[in-house]
């Protein structure tokens, strides 16, 4: 398992699980006890519902395994109703999705910082996310085959020596494996001049010839660095609400599948682990879908030429 998983994993036990179970028994819970403790999360931490319907899959998980093992005779999460349905969790999980404007991201991208900004437009213009855009090197852009190789990350999960996570280092991107290559993102005109402008200016930093360093370029750059004193600021400069850098992504998705990409493809160049995951997330980002169903189906189904040469065109329910 990945550090970051097991970071967030103990963070959801020190916070989430031991606040309300503290040291019963795991054997000795009943569907009862899961029941109050998702009220709990809901009425008394005001979770949202997917964040309530996370961490309940979490334990129902861990209880899963203790069964296996011998550890508990049953497995009290099964059959406990959540506050809302997993549709509901996924409509609410589309709702949470903000998609910056056109203008919003261009006002962005002026007011960052010259030496950072080409990570703005790798954001916006490729979908990267943070991480992976702070993990870019030289080696990975591919100028004349237009396309960027996105492999690994920048992460806050290594390994300090005491038992936690929390040292950067730059490691394979999540959820893959390490052989795994990445995967292959289609190179706008519009990217690759600014970050041919960024290697004119700044060129690469270290032996994996990384685009971004910290200020000094002596290490990887930090993501608390790149919010208090990159991306807050910029926002502030350019006179816009504040929105996380991960809105970036949205917006990628949500230009391409305006414009009538299609959402395997786009899953594809998001990194998701599966096309249903990206309908889920922005399935209300493609207005244009029902038109191109109707047309679609009309051409297959709806205008029928009559075999008998008059020229006219009935539709397949006699309606010319």
């Amino acid at each position: 398992m990945e550090n970051s998983s097991v970071k967030q994993y103990r963070s959801i036990l020190s916070r989430s699980v031991v606040p309300f179970f503290g040291a019963r028994i795991i054997g000795a819970l009943v569907p009862a006890d899961i029941e109050e403790w998702v009220t709990w999360m809901t009425h008394t931490r005001k979770y949202k519902p997917s964040t309530t319907r996370f961490r309940f899959n979490i334990l129902m998980s861990v209880f899963a395994w203790a069964t296996e093992c011998g550890l508990a005779d049953s497995n009290p999460c099964k059959g406990v109703d959540l506050p809302v349905s997993r549709a509901r969790a996924h409509r609410d999980q589309r709702a949470e999705v903000h998609v910056p404007s056109a203008e919003v991201v261009h006002a962005a991208i002026g007011a960052a910082p010259e030496r950072y900004r080409g990570m703005f437009w790798l954001m916006a213009g490729c979908g990267l996310r943070l991480g992976e855009a702070m993990g870019i090197g030289r080696d990975r852009i591919h100028f004349g085959g237009r396309t960027l190789t996105i492999d690994r990350q920048v992460a806050c999960d290594g390994d300090t020596g005491s038992g936690k996570y929390g040292s950067m280092r730059l490691r394979h991107i999540k959820w893959r494996e390490e052989g795994d290559r990445g995967r292959d993102v289609p190179l706008p005109d519009v990217v690759a001049l600014a970050v041919r402008r960024h290697l004119n200016q700044y060129e690469t930093w270290g032996p994996e010839e990384l685009l971004f360093s910290n200020v000094t370029r002596t290490g990887l750059l930090y993501p608390y660095y790149w919010y208090s004193r990159i991306w807050k600021p910029a926002l502030a400069a350019a006179d816009i609400a504040y929105f996380k850098p991960h809105s970036f992504r949205h917006f990628y998705a949500a230009s391409l599948l305006s414009q009538g990409v299609p959402v395997s493809e786009v899953s594809v160049w998001l990194g998701h682990s599966s096309v249903s995951f990206t309908e889920r997330y922005y399935g209300d980002l493609m207005p244009d879908a029902p038109d191109r169903a109707r047309l679609a189906m009309d051409g297959a189904l709806g205008l029928v030429r009559p075999a008998d040469g008059m020229g006219s065109t009935r539709g397949l329910f006699g309606v010319a």
